[in-house]
């Protein structure tokens, strides 16, 4: 009877999910993460949001945090080596990898680093510093 085990996320800086304030996602010009959407890492992951704010002094912003999981018809591209960059659409020719979220939230619901899995990936797309999640689509969250 087991089935799939449900990954939970947890996201820091708010007590709870509040879908009326998600922002869609929207393209920074030549930076590497996007405004808009919600950044969250797994629970269990060693090399998270939370282990990254202990290592450089941000402990503060660990007190507000939720839990949730994701719907199973969730569309999540998981990039977990460099070689997953490669054909991945950019919003600027001349510009590294910089990835058009725009574009790639058509396609996809979410989009995983795990930089765990490659620390290459933290030099690829800097800015993205610990394994994390970047929910583009505010309906495939469940609160817990």
């Amino acid at each position: 009877m087991g089935g799939i085990k449900k990954v939970n996320y947890i996201h820091y800086g708010s007590n709870k999910y509040n879908i009326k304030i998600f922002k869609k996602i929207k393209n920074r010009p030549k930076f590497v993460k996007p405004e808009g959407g919600l950044w969250a890492s797994r629970v269990e992951t060693e090399h998270g949001w939370k282990d990254w704010c202990i290592t450089n002094g941000y402990e503060d912003e660990l007190k507000d945090y939720f839990i949730f999981s994701l719907t199973n018809d969730a569309k999540i591209l998981t990039i977990s080596n460099c070689e997953h960059l490669k054909d991945l659409p950019k919003n600027c020719e001349s510009c590294y990898n910089f990835l058009d979220f725009e574009e790639l939230s058509k396609k996809y619901d979410a989009i995983e680093v795990l930089i765990s899995k490659d620390s290459n990936l933290y030099f690829e797309l800097y800015g993205w510093d610990c394994d994390s999640i970047l929910i583009m689509n505010p309906k495939i969250i469940i609160s817990k």
